[in-house]
């Protein structure tokens, strides 16, 4: 029997990610799930909301300065509407560090990413406007000061 799930109404049937994962929990309106790749042999950590609210179709542009670990790497947009931003921990190195095998921490991972793609909307538009890399330098500059303010900009041990 597939198992369902909904976020703002929006029905989840369990796909992917959250039909490979080891992890998967709400907070507030965003759904998290945690995949253990075992071809790969690391984690990977998701975050699945019910409408893609920025203009970008995929992770570059503006969400490459999202400071998640190793930087977002997977985002698909479902049929069902919601947006899924996803990282990995199939970096260099990533297989020594302790850290990125613990499921608390990837979940607080996961939480951090959701709520720094929710800032970065804010800066979308004024991205999109800027005429040259100077402006663009300085609108992510400012982004990154609300994240150390909100203490998001830190991934800790990541």
């Amino acid at each position: 029997m597939a198992m369902k799930l909904k976020i703002e109404g929006v029905e989840i049937t369990k796909e992917y990610p959250e039909n490979k994962a080891v992890n998967i929990w709400t907070k507030g309106n965003v759904m998290f799930s945690i995949v253990w790749h075992s071809a790969c042999s690391h984690y990977c950590g998701y975050c699945r909301f019910s409408k893609r609210f920025v203009k970008e179709q995929s992770y570059n542009g503006i969400l490459t300065y999202v400071p998640v670990h190793g930087g977002i790497t997977y985002a698909e947009h479902w049929t069902n509407g919601s947006m899924v931003y996803g990282f990995d921990c199939g970096h260099s190195r990533d297989d020594k560090n302790e850290y990125l095998k613990s499921i608390d921490c990837l979940k607080n991972e996961c939480e951090r990413m959701a709520k720094q793609i929710r800032i970065i909307k804010k800066y979308e538009n004024s991205y999109l406007k800027a005429t040259t890399n100077k402006k663009k330098s300085k609108i992510i500059e400012n982004y990154y000061k609300e994240l150390r303010e909100k203490n998001l900009s830190d991934a800790g041990n990541l």
